[in-house]
């Protein structure tokens, strides 16, 4: 009942605004009103005019009108919306229609711009390329505050949105391979063992490695716990990513190269060439389990209760408890060199290859816009950045 009259009180009082006032007077609205779909969310945009105070209205249907709006369940009134302005927790999958009018002087509302519907989707079907970062292989990619993609001699650029990318100082010019961030602190690492650290993205110190050998991956537990792994099945770890230490790998476990890692669901899992497949619950003691394929397995990812993990030739391989696994059908032909989890799996490889997925076992293929490497992948909330040679990046929202 509560929520009923409260329901009909807001009603009542937007109809109201919208539609009588004495202080001003009713304004066209913009012509170019636009709406873009995105992941739970829609970017709506248009042209002001100077002194004219602007309403958006939408809701989960295929039309809206001024005379419709105030019956349609869920609708959404925002005064005074300024363009470029985002409205988020919207279904995917749903129709939502859209429409904007104008006042001056809170004055009564005028005519409507026609109606727009759009369909949210999820992020990772729809890629726009970016400028190039720089000229340098971009090698490993990550998201904290902003993205940060690293690669060849040294080089590391960052980006608030995956678009527009600044070049930062690392300090060296040996190559980075990886990067991964925590709690305000973003972890690089590359060749020779050489791992940086950054609590801002700009400034970047070097630390100790515990190893001369080449790091390929990092991966953290999103509590406090960093692990990176690389040439001779060298694994090392730290708490702060300051101080590191050797795990048990290669003189145990294997001294296959070792290209990926991840933690997920208590699990910490590693991947290398020709299919060796380490799993670990503390990051310091690993075991091998039996992949499924005797390809190299380049990046791996947990997400949707699965782990899934990806390489040479389109290989892929999943698992549900990172112990049992099985081989899927290949994704296309070309080396596939990162996977990441947002709110789907994203996998990107040579020759411009993407492939989503939901469920880590059915993918489909993406329009990527390019036949260049793509090496890394990262993820934000609900966006995604793609890099690879000579700068090349790719953006999805």
């Amino acid at each position: 009942m509560f929520r009923l009259l409260a329901r009909a009180l807001a009603i009542a009082a937007l109809l109201h605004l919208a539609g009588c006032g004495d202080k001003g007077s009713p304004a066209s609205p913009p012509p170019d009103v636009a709406v873009e779909p995105r992941d739970s969310r829609a970017t709506v945009t248009w042209t002001a005019e100077p002194g004219v105070e602007y309403w958006l209205f939408y809701a989960p249907t295929s039309n809206i009108t001024r005379e419709n709006w105030a019956t349609l369940p869920g609708i959404v009134v925002i005064k005074n919306a300024v363009s470029p302005i985002t409205v988020s927790g919207l279904r995917n999958g749903t129709t939502y229609s859209f429409m904007v009018n104008g006042r001056t002087n809170n004055g009564p509302g005028g005519a409507a711009s026609p109606s727009i519907s759009i369909v949210p989707r999820l992020a990772g079907a729809s890629w726009t390329i970016g400028a190039p970062a720089g000229s340098d292989d971009l090698l490993g990619a990550t998201f904290g505050s902003v993205f940060v993609a690293v690669g060849a001699n040294g080089t590391i650029q960052s980006s608030p949105d995956g678009r527009i990318w600044t070049a930062q100082s690392s300090g060296i010019t040996t190559a980075l391979n990886a990067a991964v961030y925590f709690g305000g602190t973003t972890i690089a690492a590359g060749a020779g063992g050489v791992i940086l650290r950054s609590t801002d993205t700009v400034a970047w110190a070097p630390q100790i490695s515990a190893t001369g050998n080449d790091l390929h991956a990092l991966a953290t537990n999103g509590a406090g716990t960093y692990v990176a792994v690389g040439a001779q099945g060298t694994i090392v770890t730290s708490s702060d990513g300051q101080t590191w230490s050797q795990a048990v790998s290669s003189t145990v476990v294997t001294s296959s190269p070792l290209y990926g890692v991840t933690f997920g669901n208590g699990l910490y899992v590693a991947v290398g060439a020709g299919g060796v497949l380490l799993t670990s619950t503390d990051a310091s003691t690993w075991q091998a389990v039996t992949s499924g394929t005797t390809s190299d397995l380049r990046s791996i990812a947990f997400g949707a209760g699965v782990y899934a993990a990806v390489g040479a030739s389109g290989t892929l391989v999943t698992s549900p408890d990172g112990v049992t696994w099985t081989a899927q059908t290949a994704l296309g032909s070309n080396i596939l060199a990162s996977v990441t989890f947002g709110r789907q799996f994203v996998a990107v490889g040579h020759a411009g290859a993407i492939y989503t997925s939901t469920d880590g076992v059915a993918w489909q293929a993406q329009t990527s816009g390019t036949t260049g490497n793509l090496y890394a992948i990262a993820r934000s909330t609900f966006e995604y950045a793609a890099v690879g040679a000579a700068g090349l990046n790719l953006h999805a929202k």
